[in-house]
């Protein structure tokens, strides 16, 4: 019987495909259960650290993990991920310290000292795993990566409800932290031998030749952080923990499969979508077209179910205590719908240099989260908030979306970049 050939562009996506539904399942079962025995307020204070931490570690980085997967050769690569192993610390560190200066001073509702080291561990961690994951795309490794998801839900999970005997509400972050410096330690493991001295020149000479990567793709990626991730900081302040709570844990349920896709698809597609673009653009075109498609039929269908069956099956679970749980994840459903359209394709800002029009999209979206906690603090109702946010980050999501299409479909037949 003769064997069926799959092209190594379709392997790589069902290799990452195998790894992140197992591990997603897991933790969508895993989610449920923790939020059970914690509650929204611990939820919520945790959704506000990975808020922090998420912002931190992007800045930290300064977007240049990016040049590790664009290296022209291996030594290339390896000379980034070396230089970023110490770059991270510093900036991290800084980073940190000034966010605890900030806070002592300027606000009422002060961050404790340890909330503040534990975000510093975080965003440390956080920071080395996506240079390392980086650099394992460079050389397509790819199972390796797609193993990792799997062993790192199930370590956060397990260590999550263990430590809640003993920490309670600081559990859900020491069991986070613990789990992704297990995996840390195995990458660096794994990434030992290429620990090298660093080669200054060669940086500063891929910095020119990166250039658009600080200057736009940078401020673009911490503006569109912050605006993804203000939002459970901004609840939490004006509204309380517990809103926090089940406005994080919403998203986090809705999210569930758009992360599933499009951390399956957007590291192959990175480097499928660089080859492409220099070899065939017609090919680029109409493979980005259907991989836009495939993805918003997939999370349609996906959403339909979580509001449906999904959320009977949650307030069921939660006895009522979980409040606005079903008008949250109904109004937030209509971003992730949206978003679902760009997310898996997003690398393509790096791919074709579109950084500035990622600046420019990304300003827009952290306007919207402004606009709308301030209308939902006006009216003191924290559904109107996350309507504004819905309806006109989406919309921004499908323009942008629109523009990369229209951009592609313009090169392809003009045989430009």
């Amino acid at each position: 019987m003769r064997k069926i050939s799959i092209p190594p562009f379709y392997k790589n996506i069902l290799i990452m495909f195998r790894g992140t539904v197992l591990a997603q399942v897991i933790a969508i079962i895993g989610a449920v259960f923790i939020a059970k025995i914690y509650g929204a307020e611990a939820y919520g204070v945790f959704g506000v650290f990975i808020s922090i931490i998420s912002i931190v570690s992007i800045i930290a980085t300064l977007q240049l993990e990016q040049c590790i997967v664009l290296s022209k050769n291996e030594k290339e690569s390896i000379n980034w991920f070396n230089f970023l192993l110490v770059l991270i610390p510093l900036l991290s560190l800084l980073i940190s310290t000034l966010l605890f200066v900030i806070s002592n001073n300027f606000y009422s509702d002060k961050l404790s000292l340890n909330f503040i080291i534990l975000s510093f561990l975080g965003s440390l961690f956080l920071g080395f795993r996506v240079i390392n994951e980086n650099f394992f795309v460079f050389r397509k490794e790819f199972t390796l990566l797609s193993n990792s998801k799997i062993f790192l839900t199930l370590s956060n999970i397990s260590f999550q409800f263990f430590l809640y005997h003993y920490f309670n509400l600081n559990g859900l972050i020491l069991g986070f932290l613990i789990s992704q410096c297990l995996l840390l330690l195995f990458y660096l493991f794994k990434n030992s031998s290429i620990l090298s001295k660093i080669n200054y020149k060669e940086i500063k000479k891929g910095l020119q030749q990166n250039k658009s990567i600080v200057k736009y793709l940078l401020p673009s990626t911490i503006i569109n952080s912050l605006a993804n991730n203000l939002m459970p900081i901004l609840i939490l302040t004006f509204f309380g923990a517990k809103e926090a709570g089940v406005y994080f844990f919403s998203l986090k349920i809705l999210g569930t499969p758009l992360f599933l896709i499009s951390s399956s698809i957007a590291n192959v597609f990175f480097q499928k979508s660089s080859e492409l673009l220099k070899e065939n653009k017609t090919e680029l075109f109409k493979l980005t077209k259907k991989i836009v498609r495939i993805n918003l039929l997939v999370i349609l269908a996906c959403l339909v179910l979580i509001n449906t069956l999904g959320i009977s099956i949650l307030e069921s679970v939660f006895d009522g205590k979980w409040n606005n749980l079903r008008s949250y994840s109904l109004i937030l459903s209509i971003l992730i719908l949206a978003r679902s359209a760009f997310n898996p394709i997003s690398n393509l800002i790096v791919v074709l240099g579109k950084n500035f029009q990622s600046l420019i999209f990304n300003i827009y979206l952290f306007i919207i989260n402004l606009i709308a906690i301030y209308f939902g603090y006006l009216y003191n109702d924290i559904a109107i908030a996350i309507f504004i946010l819905a309806i006109f980050g989406g919309a921004g999501y499908l323009l942008l979306l629109a523009y990369f299409l229209n951009h592609l479909k313009f090169i392809s037949q003009k045989n430009v970049q």
